[in-house]
């Protein structure tokens, strides 16, 4: 599949709702990893503050985006999420824009989003695993970004 057909595909998951944004790839792929992660931080039915502030904090980083860019592209993003969500064309495209490491550091971010409350929930732990099988990972290579995230909060 073309990134062409893949963004096309992208306008229609989210209804068309930015289509001056669609034009834009690296928006394309901000957004289609914002709703990813809001897929994450919405898996327990409540967005907490510290699952806020590190969403906030990674997409900062990773675009090098400012703070307010950050929390307008969550907008976008949650506002597209609500209507409609396809998880597939979404990572397709992210898998398809980034690197193995960029990949790993977004599945990383989830696990982060999931521990920020001191609990796993049983869905949690299922939409990880999926986005990230459908992000390319292989089983053993999201376990180890579990883990490291783990080791984080612990050390």
């Amino acid at each position: 599949m073309s990134l062409d057909s893949i963004r096309k595909l992208l306008g229609n998951a989210f209804g068309g709702i930015h289509q001056e944004s669609d034009a834009d790839p690296a928006r394309q792929v901000q957004l289609a990893t914002a709703a990813i992660l809001l897929e994450i931080a919405y898996a327990d039915d409540s967005f907490s503050n510290e699952e806020q502030k590190g969403l906030l904090t990674f997409l900062e980083q990773r675009f090098g985006i400012s703070g307010t860019d950050a929390r307008e592209l969550i907008e976008s993003a949650d506002e597209m999420r609500s209507n409609t969500i396809d998880h597939w064309n979404l990572t397709n495209l992210i898998r398809g824009t980034t690197t193995l490491d960029e990949r790993i550091e977004i599945v990383k971010t989830m696990w982060r989003m999931v521990y920020s409350d001191g609990q796993l929930h049983q869905y949690e732990n299922y939409l990880v695993r999926k986005l990230a099988d459908l992000l390319g990972l292989e089983h053993h290579v999201m376990i180890a970004a579990k883990l490291a995230v783990q080791a984080e909060s612990q050390g």
